[in-house]
């Protein structure tokens, strides 16, 4: 076999590969409804993204929310990134159903990130009392439930938003990042909920950077000694 035969080869197995990563990460949606607690959880919908979660009837022996919605993360957004948006409707008596949308396989950025957390209750509706959102990063990849560890968490009566940034560290990788809907309803209702989430690395200094802080310190020292002495 010639060298450029080999090297077209290799050339082409390697892109195999760079596809094969790049689409490694997969968008889940499972749901669970009360009144037994904890409820079972059943997967809704799982894929790449953008995940499309059309109209569902859910999800346990009451069957009294219907839910649809759509989870977008890597591609088209920059890996560490997941948005997702649920719309759910009570058609019946009292309930909670719990939403999970799960983004596992991310490599993404690793080490310290800072994770901002976006969570908007867009719209509240009729009997819905409360919706509670939350966001989690499990190091252990895994689909939730279990939650990882816990990034930020709200609980909305009405219209409202809330953002924070959280630092949380990843691990080597791969790690998953998840987003919560708790939506508790007295009788028929409609909420409309958002969560976004986006991780970036935390720069650390180099060590020739540490160095000269330690240098510019040091020479600091010394000169309020120097002072003191005169």
């Amino acid at each position: 076999m010639s060298n450029f035969r080999l090297t077209a080869l290799m050339l082409a197995a390697g892109a195999l590969l760079c596809v094969s990563t790049a689409s490694a990460d997969t968008i889940t949606i499972t749901g669970g409804e009360t009144p037994t607690f904890p409820p079972t959880f059943t997967i809704l919908e799982s894929g790449s993204s953008p995940l499309v979660l059309p109209e569902t009837t859910c999800c346990g022996s009451s069957d009294s929310f219907d839910v649809s919605g759509s989870a977008t993360g890597t591609d088209p957004l920059a890996s560490g990134d997941l948005d997702s948006n649920i719309l759910a409707i009570n058609m019946t008596g009292p309930g909670t159903l719990f939403i999970w949308v799960n983004e596992t396989g991310l490599t993404s950025p690793t080490g310290n990130v800072s994770v901002t957390s976006g969570l908007t209750s867009n719209l509240m509706q009729g009997d819905i009392s409360s919706v509670t959102l939350v966001t989690a990063l499990s190091t252990g990849n895994g689909v939730s439930p279990p939650l990882g560890t816990v990034l930020d968490s709200n609980t909305f009566t009405a219209i409202g938003t809330q953002s924070s940034t959280t630092t949380v560290a990843t691990g080597a990788g791969p790690y998953s990042l998840q987003e919560v809907y708790e939506i508790v309803a007295t009788g028929a209702g409609t909420a409309n909920l958002t969560i976004d989430l986006a991780a970036t690395a935390v720069a650390t200094p180099e060590p020739a950077s540490l160095g000269f802080l330690g240098a510019a310190f040091a020479g600091l020292i010394l000169l309020r000694q120097r002072r003191k002495a005169n």
